[in-house]
């Protein structure tokens, strides 16, 4: 919607984070590796 107010040709010019080819966010550095510590901290059990 919005690159079509903006009257944009990319969706990537409207997009704060955009991804690149492999989906990844270089800005953010996700998709990552997360930790025991931090799945344990949002209570998530990995099987």
């Amino acid at each position: 919607m919005i690159q079509i107010l903006k009257n944009t040709d990319s969706i990537r010019e409207v997009v704060a984070f955009p991804m690149n080819s492999q989906g990844e966010c270089k800005m953010m550095g996700c998709p990552s590796v997360v930790s025991e510590m931090q799945l344990r901290e949002v209570h998530i059990k990995m099987r």
